[in-house]
């Protein structure tokens, strides 16, 4: 009888771990620059997962003290009203702890959806392209990208392979 609960027990345990690594894989919000999250959504988003994300972007916010987060929905199959209403809330209550939120990977199909359903986006900085939400993101911050000169980038190169 004991060695049948023990299994019980170590089932349980095994599939609430698997639950909370599955939970961390949908909502990793990733740090990409020093003052930039990124949370990359992928699949459907229902009541639950939403505010699982939320609570996940929030603490990752309070923890990084980051000014921007790039709310990225390239991978969101389909963002009707629910959705949209889901987005916004992560959107208001990220704003309440002093980041701005870039939604980035509209696609046209989903901006005219959008539009058809009368969702508000008005105040909601959109992008296209993580990429230009990056882009966007360093400007705010200040930050710049230079392109390095092909003889400083070789220089470079050969201190690297001397050294490493």
């Amino acid at each position: 009888m004991t060695e049948t609960h023990s299994t019980d027990t170590n089932l349980r345990s095994r599939v609430t771990e698997q639950r909370n690594t599955i939970e961390e894989l949908q909502t990793p919000v990733i740090q990409v620059w020093d003052g930039i999250l990124a949370l990359p959504v992928i699949g459907s988003v229902d009541t639950a997962r939403a505010q699982t994300m939320t609570e996940a972007l929030l603490e990752r916010i309070v923890e990084t003290a980051s000014e921007i987060v790039i709310l990225d929905i390239t991978g969101v199959p389909v963002v009707d009203t629910a959705v949209a209403k889901h987005l916004l809330e992560t959107v208001s209550a990220a704003r309440l702890l002093g980041a701005e939120v870039l939604i980035v990977g509209l696609t046209s199909r989903m901006a005219m959806t959008l539009v058809h359903l009368g969702v508000d986006l008005n105040g909601v900085v959109t992008r296209t392209s993580m990429a230009k939400g990056l882009q966007l993101a360093f400007a705010r911050l200040g930050l710049e990208v230079v392109r390095r000169t092909d003889q400083s980038a070789a220089a470079d190169a050969a201190a690297s392979g001397a050294t490493g």
